[in-house]
């Protein structure tokens, strides 16, 4: 993008003359949320973490995966040969826990995958994370918890907000766009929420200590770093009584970026090296939830149809020169999931009550690499749970559940090489499996200001889960180009979490949430090298349900008010170690981790000024790929207008720090920023 022109300039001075501010909505769309609730509507804490909206904005968390590293426990990572943005919730991965819209599963049906990168944050009005003791209620494959992104319902006749901005690099140019509006209308009967947003990098800048190799030229730009991303998602609800209400959602998210190439100091392979674009990488989901009440009873259902729909090119590359399409490409998914799920919350008695839900997922993958034949795979999936919460006094609730999950492959039809013809590519039909797995888990909950004699709300908590994750379809079939055996008969990974736990006020303005946690992992996947076959090059691997593994560690979050200071902060102390091969490193997570904010305000100027910090990372098992740790610290102010306008500009990575996630692609260096929101 070319330097800043008085024409750039006086756009973005007119944009932030046009009354910017922020909105600050907390109106939850509450068919969306998922929780385990208590006896008279009372709401226990069960180790999860809530990131509301105004955290969202006072700390600019544009994607999801950014502002999920505003909860203890959660690290942020990047996947460099995908240019992925992920995040680790103690220690586990995007496939052991699993996204969620208003209550409906998001991933790519093929692998599970998600790139939260992808998923901004301008239409949420909060993000729930739930760790292990998550309810059950979910539906299935919540090994390590789960993460549910919650959408706005309006509460007034109208309401809504404007907002953009613009990022300039150390250099001064304009490098970054993004604008976004939410409208919506509660007319008593019915209501209509609408959002719309766009996001537009045309490159990153590279810390100024960052030096030069064959692959990334010294420019200070980020090769290959563009992406854009827009969305539009639109809910409209009616609303015949207080206890009903059904409503028509539809979401479209289009997307395209590079795969920056590897940087790092290791000697570059093929893979390392290649340049890959995704031209395409949209999503599209049309859903409907309701809820019916029944006196003291009410039923929920959510159907849903979801498309996810990208295209992959890679080109050669070598010394810094793009090739031409290299052949099998362009690769193309054509994927799709439907499904449907039945929730009853049912109040046996004044202490009692009971949640019982039922869910069915119908998952298609079509992918075609090149002119070769189209692959075509389905799963079904199945679900069933119970979930009670009884009040045995004053002090003391129990929670328990038990679900039966069940994964059947109905259509696995690959392309490639087999026993058959193992001299000749061809479209072929692979052996179906199925799978089935019984989660439980038991939780005690006990208030703590009868027992403490205190008026705070806090609570202790002894949780124990049984949790299960259903091989993917990529898992289970994929050959990675010819060096592995498909393993249609591949089990389920199993976890085991024990917490014990506090959340609640250790003074009138000040929450303390504490944790510590111990989580068992049996029948991990993981490849293992087995004899050559005719169909499998040497060396020859075949994924199998045989590593073990624990996960352990502390979480501490803590916020507050000091007069006219807000501060918040937390920690996580995290161990993991590989039991089945004490000599392989657990990856892509920090030992410690850390997040700190202060927010002074003065009048109708507020000064924010946050840090967030992370020790050594292995990136790779064998320990010859790791991210060193790092501190980045951010700034910015904003002035409130009377009209509750709101302008903000600011810094990120203030002092140019050059750091990674994943060694080898490093992170975005100083960056400028101004904008904008406009309470309509």
């Amino acid at each position: 993008m070319k330097p800043l022109t008085p024409r750039t300039v006086m756009v973005a001075v007119a944009a932030l003359g046009a009354q910017p501010a922020v909105a600050e909505q907390n109106n939850t769309f509450n068919l969306g949320e998922i929780q385990i609730s208590a006896p008279r509507d009372e709401t226990l804490s069960t180790g999860g973490s809530v990131i509301d909206l105004k955290d969202i904005r006072l700390h600019d968390r544009e994607t999801v995966g950014s502002a999920l590293t505003l909860a203890p426990g959660v690290n942020l990572g990047y996947i460099g040969g995908r240019a992925e943005q992920v995040v680790f919730v103690r220690g586990f991965d995007r496939l052991q826990v699993p996204v969620f819209i208003d209550g409906i599963p998001t991933y790519v049906p093929y692998d599970g995958n998600i790139d939260l990168g992808r998923f901004t944050t301008y239409d949420l009005s909060r993000i729930q994370v739930d760790k292990g003791f998550a309810s059950l209620l979910y539906g299935p494959n919540t090994l390590g918890g789960a993460i549910n992104l919650v959408t706005r319902r309006p509460t007034q006749a109208f309401e809504g907000e404007v907002g953009g901005g613009l990022e300039l690099t150390d250099h001064g140019n304009v490098n970054a766009y993004r604008s976004y509006a939410n409208v919506g209308s509660n007319q008593g009967l019915w209501w209509v929420q609408g959002g719309v947003s766009y996001v537009d990098y045309d490159y990153t800048l590279l810390p100024d200590d960052f030096k030069p190799t064959n692959n990334q030229q010294g420019t200070g730009r980020r090769e290959n770093s563009n992406h854009r991303d827009s969305k539009f998602s639109f809910k409209v609800g009616f609303t015949p009584s207080e206890t009903d209400e059904y409503v028509l959602g539809y979401v479209q998210q289009e997307g395209s970026k590079g795969q920056p190439p590897y940087a790092g100091d290791l000697p570059t392979t093929g893979q390392r090296a290649r340049w890959w674009e995704w031209p395409r990488s949209d999503n599209t989901s049309v859903f409907i939830a309701t809820k019916t009440g029944f006196g003291e009873h009410a039923l929920k259902t959510r159907v849903y149809h979801d498309t996810f729909k990208n295209s992959l090119e890679s080109f050669t590359y070598r010394n810094g020169v793009v090739g031409a399409l290299q052949p099998g490409f362009p690769s193309k998914y054509d994927d799709e999931s439907s499904g449907f799920s039945v929730e009853g919350d049912l109040a046996l008695s004044e202490a009692n009550r009971m949640g019982i839900a039922y869910h069915f997922k119908d998952d298609v993958h079509r992918s075609r690499d090149g002119a070769n034949p189209q692959t075509h795979f389905r799963d079904q999936t199945q679900s069933i749970a119970l979930e009670d919460t009884l009040r045995l006094n004053d002090i003391f609730s129990v929670v328990g559940g038990v679900s039966y999950n069940y994964r059947k492959s109905l259509d696995a039809q690959n392309y490639g090489t087999n026993a058959s013809s193992p001299s000749q590519a061809t479209r072929y039909d692979e052996p179906t499996g199925s799978n089935d797995a019984v989660n439980a888990q038991l939780g005690l909950f006990a208030n703590t200001n009868p027992l403490l004699g205190t008026h705070d709300d806090g609570q202790l908590r002894l949780t124990v889960a049984r949790k299960s994750r259903f091989a993917t379809i990529k898992d289970r079939y994929s050959t990675r180009f010819g060096t592995v055996i498909p393993s249609p008969d591949l089990k389920s990974e199993r976890a085991t979490h024990y917490e014990l736990g506090y959340s609640g006020q250790i003074a009138p303005q000040w929450k303390l949430d504490a944790a510590l946690f111990v989580a068992n992992i049996e029948d991990s996947i993981q490849n293992v090298t087995v004899p050559a076959q005719p169909n499998c090059a040497a060396p020859c691997g075949q994924y199998q349900n045989i590593a073990k593994a624990r996960n352990q560690g502390v979480e501490l979050g803590i916020n507050g008010d000091l007069g006219n200071w807000e501060l918040a902060a937390n920690y996580t102390w995290l161990d993991r170690e590989n039991l089945s091969d004490h000599d392989l490193h657990p990856t892509d997570t920090p030992r410690h981790s850390a997040f700190g904010s202060a927010s002074w305000h003065l009048g109708d100027w507020q000064y924010t000024a946050s840090v967030e910090a992370a020790s050594r990372r292995y990136n790779t098992s064998d320990g010859n790929q790791m991210a060193p740790g790092y501190a980045v610290y951010n700034l910015k102010s904003g002035y409130r207008f009377s009209n509750d306008v709101l302008i903000e500009g600011g810094i990120r990575n203030l002092f140019d720090r050059l750091y990674e996630y994943s060694e080898g692609y490093p992170e975005m260096g100083r960056q400028y920023f101004v904008q904008f929101n406009v309470p309509l």
